[in-house]
C-alpha cells in the first residue's frame, strides 16, 4: 500500500481545564471550565498532515471504552486512514490532563493507557515519510525506524516528551524535531540558538535537526548550515496545546511532497502559528 505519511504514535482523549494562571506546587485553584477533546501526539500530527492535503495513515491503539470510539471516529472524520488503529480489550484509551492559563500557556500530564501497546502492522506499506514520537514504547519507535529503513522512507522523529538521553536510533532522523527545552535536555548543554542546535545534531548523529522556538519561529540545521525561520505574528494566543504537533504534521506532509527541510519547516511554522488561535489541540471541524 502506498501512502504519503505514516504516523506511528499515540492517541489520547484530552481533559482540558481553563485557569487564570497555572498552579504552583501544593496549590489548589478553581477552573473556569473544562472540556473533552481529541489529542495524542501521533493523532494530532496525523490530522495536521491530512489537513495539509496528503494521504495519511496512523498506527496506534485505543481502548475498548467510549473514549476509544470517540477518538477513532474523530480520526476517520479528519481523513486519516485508521485501518491500523487497534482497539484493545481490557485497557483504557490514553488520557491527557491539560491545564491552560489565560495567556494560552499549558501544562500536560499523560496517562499512557493503550498507547503502551502500539505495534506496527504486518503487510506491505510503502510510505514516503514515517513519523514517530515518544508517547509510545521504545520498541514501537524502533519498529518505525526499521520500517523507514526498509522502505527507503524519510524518517521524522519528534523527541517529545524528551528522554533522559538520546537513543541510538535518533541518528536516523531526517529531521529530529525538538523544542528548546527538549534540545537542551538531550544535548546536556547550556548553549542557546544555533550553538545548541549544532551540539544536538553532533550528539545524536541526526541527519538534520529542527528546533521550534514558539513565538520566535524556528531554527533548522540541514546538515550544512543553520537557517532561521522567522516568527509569524498572531493577534491573540488562545491555546498553545498541539501547536508543536501541527508543526510536525505539516513538516512531514511537505517533506512527502518533495520540499526540502527548510521550506517544509517554514510552512510548518506558519501553520503552527495559526494553531494557537483556537482552543484545543486540533482545529475546529470545517
Amino acid at each position: 500500500m502506498s501512502i504519503d505519511v505514516l504516523v506511528v504514535g499515540s492517541v489520547n482523549e484530552d481533559i482540558v481545564v481553563s485557569v487564570e494562571r497555572l498552579p504552583g506546587p501544593g496549590e489548589t485553584l478553581l477552573a473556569s471550565e473544562f472540556a473533552l477533546s481529541s489529542g495524542g501526539k501521533g493523532a494530532n500530527q496525523a490530522v495536521a498532515a491530512a489537513r495539509d492535503g496528503v494521504r495519511v495513515a496512523l498506527v496506534g491503539a485505543v481502548g475498548d471504552d467510549d473514549a476509544g470510539g470517540r477518538q477513532g471516529a474523530a480520526l476517520d472524520g479528519a481523513g486519516v486512514d485508521t485501518r491500523w488503529l487497534r482497539r484493545l480489550t481490557g485497557v483504557t484509551t490514553g488520557t491527557a490532563f491539560i491545564q491552560v492559563d489565560s495567556r494560552g500557556e499549558n501544562t500536560i500530564v499523560v496517562v499512557q493507557g493503550a498507547n503502551a501497546h502500539v505495534a506496527l502492522p504486518v503487510g506491505d506499506v510503502e510510505p514516503q515519510v514515517v513519523v514517530t514520537q515518544n508517547e509510545i514504547p521504545p520498541a514501537a519507535q524502533q519498529e518505525a525506524v526499521a520500517l523507514a529503513a526498509r522502505t527507503g522512507a524519510r524518517l521524522v522523529i519528534n523527541a517529545a516528551p524528551a528522554p533522559e538521553s538520546p537513543p541510538p536510533w535518533y541518528g536516523a532522523a531526517d529531521p529530529l524535531v525538538v523544542n528548546e527545552h527538549e534540545a537542551a535536555q538531550l544535548a546536556t548543554s547550556d548553549e542557546a540558538g544555533a550553538g545548541l542546535l549544532r551540539q544536538l545534531r553532533e550528539r545524536t548523529g541526526a541527519r538534520s535537526v529542527v528546533m521550534t522556538l514558539g513565538e520566535r519561529g524556528a531554527l533548522v540545521d540541514d546538515g550544512t548550515e543553520v537557517h532561521a525561520i522567522p516568527p509569524v505574528v498572531v493577534e491573540q494566543v488562545v491555546d498553545a496545546t498541539g501547536a508543536g504537533d501541527t508543526f510536525v504534521g505539516v513538516l512531514a506532509a511537505r517533506l512527502a511532497r518533495g520540499n526540502d527541510v527548510v521550506a517544509a519547516a517554514s510552512a510548518a511554522n506558519r501553520c503552527a502559528a495559526k494553531a494557537v488561535t483556537w482552543p484545543g489541540a486540533r482545529p475546529p471541524a470545517g
